[in-house]
């Protein structure tokens, strides 16, 4: 079985039908630690041109070390002529995976799930960092634990400027003022958040459309998020939202936490 540094390797993960890698930046296998005997995730670029941005995950994750909903790195070093980054291996499918199982989540799923999210973000956003990729394949659910995984970092900014640009995003989530050459700011994750949030109830991504049977403070939240301006979404420096939909959660479900 092959080694790389402390670790073995288990298997690839992260491919599709035909056995090749998903996406076309890095590698992921699942690992072993050859001493601890415990699970690792560990990601490599598989060209030279992707370096700098597995470089750039492993440094952001580096400084978002203490979240519960973002991936802990272990390690990072050069094997060859490419980078490993070791992080935590998750144990779960990815929100995308799910939704196109099973259509749309119930709708105090979604509203847990985007509290955690919010979360994340709002920690990161403290540690003055963008993620500018916020999607439902970046998204982890962790159902055992009750909480999902934020991954692929390695096109956040840190501490963005005027003059910054996002590095590369998803069309279909990406919020309005990063698709039109803006720089990324907290905003453009709170959008994205909105935009998984649609996603997971039901609703169409596209035209922003809400099904019938959403309950309507979920849908006056999700909304909120989802605005055109990014000065009219509530703020991740100066609202809690997490909280917000906790207790939007309390409202309509009769309870903040699930049985």
């Amino acid at each position: 079985m092959a080694k790389i540094g402390n670790y073995e390797i288990i298997k690839e993960i992260a491919i599709d039908s035909k056995g090749e890698p998903v996406g076309g930046m890095g590698r992921i296998f699942q690992a072993k630690h050859i001493y601890l005997d415990e699970l690792a995730c560990i990601k490599q670029n598989k060209a030279k041109e992707f370096e700098d941005v597995l470089y750039n995950e492993a440094k952001i994750l580096w400084r978002l070390n203490e979240h519960h909903s973002i991936p802990t790195v272990k390690d990072f070093f050069p094997v060859a002529d490419s980078y490993v980054m070791v992080m935590d291996y998750i144990d779960g499918p990815t929100l995308d995976s799910l939704i196109e199982k099973n259509s749309r989540m119930h709708p105090e799923d979604a509203s847990w799930i985007t509290e955690r999210l919010l979360s994340a973000l709002q920690y990161s956003t403290y540690k003055g960092i963008v993620h500018g990729d916020i999607k439902p394949g970046n998204l982890f659910i962790e159902a055992k634990h009750h909480d999902v995984k934020l991954i692929d970092w390695g096109l956040a900014s840190y501490k963005p400027k005027s003059t910054s640009k996002q590095m590369g995003y998803t069309p279909r989530y990406v919020a309005p003022e990063i698709r039109d050459g803006k720089s990324p700011i907290p905003e453009s994750d709170v959008y994205g958040t909105g935009m998984i949030m649609l996603y997971a109830l039901g609703g169409d991504v596209d035209s922003k459309e809400f099904r019938d049977e959403t309950p309507e403070p979920i849908k006056e939240f999700c909304s909120r998020l989802i605005r055109y301006d990014p000065m009219q979404r509530p703020s991740l420096e100066k609202e809690n939202l997490a909280k917000a939909l906790s207790d939007i959660r309390e409202q309509v479900f009769g309870r903040r936490h699930m049985k």
